[in-house]
């Protein structure tokens, strides 16, 4: 979780790349984190990473189809 948070906050301070690596991370450790997965799509959408944006929403989808992604 701490990956995740240290994501968030630096997503927060509008450092994607940085943000991506953390949510990275987190999904390493744990790849059935539902919400790194919904970030690592928002981040990747700020970095104009569509399709792979898209991948990581569905995957937070499949991982819980009640998903906000």
């Amino acid at each position: 979780m701490a990956w995740y948070n240290k994501g968030k906050a630096l997503y927060d301070l509008n450092k994607p790349i940085e943000a991506l690596k953390a949510f990275d991370k987190a999904i390493e450790i744990n790849p059935q984190y539902e919400d790194a997965w919904d970030y690592e799509g928002l981040t990747l959408y700020r970095l104009s990473k569509y399709e792979d944006a898209i991948k990581a929403f569905d995957k937070a989808i499949e991982i819980n189809p009640n998903s906000k992604a």
